[in-house]
């Protein structure tokens, strides 16, 4: 009778012993957490509030995927040297992935492309399309702004260009469309550039002196550090201007609230930064260009719902 009962025992402690291994691969192995990987923002400019439509999207896309987002800026607004220094020291502190604005695609972009690198990184808002930008396409940026002063303005004025940046591709890109002779805004277009000796001078006054040498009917800036140092050099003349350009920065939307600007002309930022850390941690092939959507908006359409949540990032 034992000898009958051996097999049904041991078929028994078989079975108990597959039950308990079940139960620790479900408990210690099935349940185990995956690390939250750390993902740095790395922007240009020390202005932080500028980039907070753009942090907003990456963490709401990072709360789905496992990950965590630590935004780092600059110190200056052109300098590829720091920004390298920076995303060198990012990866030597454990970053397991970069999200980049570059400040000088080129020269950021040729880095990245020839260090070994053992992390992943996606650029946002200019960089370089080779390695994956997520971007609106700013040529139709820059083509919606030339109609839009077409639109609001007479057909003899003369526009100045500020080909200020131009180091980063998103500029060169909207600066290019603005000179497309097949879209006709203004009787004279003339560029406000800064020659190398002027490089290492403050943006500002150099632009103070072109407005009080230069008599322009408009002067368009094409990104938000060109529009702010504009602005700072038109409030500190005191100067009767109009203003029209691709921007999206809190002192940008100031100054369109109180009619110094005349239209304005951005991107969805949250978009950008939703889709980039998306790409960054999928690894996928997002088409950045066909996805980003921009907008145009003037003073009295600031506050119409469709505008509010792009443009004051704080009461989303």
């Amino acid at each position: 009778m034992k000898l009958k009962q051996r097999p049904m025992l041991i078929l028994a402690l078989a079975i108990t012993l597959l039950l308990v291994l079940e139960f620790v691969y479900y408990m210690y192995v099935n349940n185990r957490e995956e690390p939250i990987r750390q993902v740095s923002l790395i922007v240009y400019g020390s202005d932080t509030s500028r980039w907070e439509n753009l942090r907003q999207g990456a963490e709401l896309a990072a709360e789905d995927m496992n990950a965590e987002v630590t935004l780092i800026t600059m110190s200056t607004e052109d300098d590829a040297l720091e920004q390298i220094s920076l995303i060198e020291r990012e990866i030597e502190n454990g970053a397991d992935a970069l999200l980049i604005a570059a400040c000088d695609s080129e020269a950021v972009g040729s880095y990245m492309k020839h260090t070994d690198l053992k992390i992943p990184y996606v650029f946002v808002e200019s960089g370089t399309e080779e390695a994956g930008l997520i971007a609106a396409d700013d040529a139709r940026m820059a083509d919606s702004l030339a109609r839009t002063i077409d639109e609001n303005e007479k057909d003899w004025i003369k526009v100045a260009l500020i080909a200020d940046h131009t180091e980063r591709d998103s500029v060169r890109r909207r600066l290019e469309g603005m000179l497309n002779p097949e879209v006709v805004y203004a009787n004279e277009i003339v560029l406000w550039e800064r020659n190398d000796q002027e490089k290492n001078k403050k943006a500002q006054f150099f632009l103070q002196r072109e407005l009080t040498e230069e008599a322009v009917d408009v002067v368009v800036a094409l990104d938000n550090s060109s529009m702010e140092e504009l602005l700072d050099a038109t409030v500190n003349l005191d100067k009767d201007i109009k203003i029209y350009g691709i921007a999206s920065s809190n002192k940008s939307v100031y100054y369109l609230d109180n009619r110094l600007i005349k239209s304005l002309v951005y991107q969805d930022e949250f978009s950008v930064g939703y889709l980039g850390l998306k790409e960054l941690l999928s690894g996928g092939t997002t088409d950045g260009n066909a996805q980003i959507n921009y907008e145009v908006v003037a003073h009295d359409e600031l506050y119409e719902p469709a505008y509010q949540k792009l443009l004051f990032p704080h009461v989303r």
